[in-house]
């Protein structure tokens, strides 16, 4: 039985820069990778295991819905998609590793592949930053900054690089045992 994604091969096509035409056995595995590593690292695994398994039932509604449609989707589109930039010029075969290019393309230099990711993971780094406001108006039972597993973080590093008094690539964990949220206007303790 194939992993459930958040994120559909077609879903990323169809709303990114990703062309149409290209094999998604290509690129499943940056979408996986990424619901492991961002996703489950923002949400947390109690969080995360409730988001996946209603999200493949498709059985979310309220606030959990709310939490899938506007930030899970689209935080894991952006990352995958930055992620499989980076490599999307590469193959390993039985023969080796190799670089594909086009016979009537020029190839971008590695400045502009870093560019180009960084953008989509600027755009991931701005739905998690939108992530933590909206947790600050709505109480997820399931979101736990200290919990058995993985454990919910703000420090998720996606590798952006413009810098706006904190750096855009990465969240940085500023909650603290006492439930204060240095940056935010909103204080964790005065949630809704």
């Amino acid at each position: 039985m194939a992993e459930f994604l958040f994120i559909t091969p077609q879903e990323l096509k169809s709303t990114t820069i990703l062309g149409g035409n290209v094999d998604q056995d290509k690129f499943l595995f940056s979408i996986a990778n990424v619901q492991i590593i961002t996703i489950q690292r923002l949400l947390g695994t109690e969080l995360y295991d409730v988001i996946l398994s209603g999200a493949e039932a498709d059985s979310l509604t309220g606030l959990y819905l709310e939490l899938y449609d506007k930030f899970v989707k689209p935080i894991t589109k952006n990352q995958a998609l930055s992620e499989y930039i980076k490599i999307s010029s590469y193959m390993i075969t039985n023969g080796g590793a190799f670089k594909h290019s086009a016979e009537n393309a020029v190839q971008m230099t590695a400045e502009e592949i870093s560019g180009l990711s960084d953008t989509y993971s600027g755009i991931a780094d701005t739905y998690i930053g939108r992530f933590d406001k909206w947790l600050c108006h709505n109480i997820i039972p399931e979101y736990k900054m200290w919990q058995d597993e993985v454990n919910a973080s703000k420090s998720v590093s996606n590798r952006s690089g413009w810098f706006f008094d904190r750096p855009s690539n990465r969240i940085e964990d500023r909650r603290f045992m006492d439930g204060n949220d240095e940056w935010s206007e909103y204080s964790y303790k005065n949630r809704r």
